[in-house]
């Protein structure tokens, strides 16, 4: 079996890690100029935004995907059923 390295010209591999380097860049500049401009009081309603931002452009990373298994929806709690009910009248 042969090497990942050998297998991949060195260009594409230095393509590669420059495309992630300047998608990192970008990131952290945009993160900085947001935490930057916010006022202090603020901060505590934009940092969870910016993480979901985050989070997003994470997919660009080849090991940000995740694993696209089954997913178990979580139990729906079901009411039990009244006895008396209501009267009319």
């Amino acid at each position: 079996m042969t090497d990942f390295a050998s297998a991949v010209p060195a260009y594409v591999l230095v393509a590669a890690f420059a495309v992630i380097v300047v998608l990192l860049a970008v990131v952290a500049i945009v993160a900085w100029a947001v935490v930057a401009k916010a006022r202090p009081e603020d901060l505590q309603h934009i940092l969870p935004g910016l993480g979901q931002v985050l989070a997003a452009l994470a997919l660009f990373l080849p090991w940000g995907r995740g694993t696209r298994g089954p997913t178990v929806a979580p139990p729906v709690p079901v009411r039990p059923e009244r006895k008396g009910g209501r009267r009319r009248g």
